[in-house]
C-alpha cells in the first residue's frame, strides 16, 4: 500500500481514508478500491464506526 494524504495534503492512514469515505454515498467495494485494501478491512472499520 502506498502513502495516503487527506484533502489538506497531510499524511493519513488507511483507516482515516475509509472512515472519511464511509460518510459519502459510495459502496464498500468502491471504498476498498480507493483505499487499496481488502473489502473485509472496510467492513471491519465500518462496524467499528457504527458502534461509536
Amino acid at each position: 500500500m502506498g502513502t495516503f494524504v487527506n484533502a489538506d495534503g497531510e499524511p493519513c492512514s488507511v483507516d482515516q481514508i475509509v472512515r472519511d469515505l464511509l460518510k459519502e454515498d459510495v459502496t464498500y467495494e468502491f471504498i476498498a478500491h480507493i483505499a487499496q485494501c481488502p473489502l473485509e478491512t472496510v467492513k471491519r472499520i465500518a462496524a467499528k464506526q457504527k458502534k461509536q
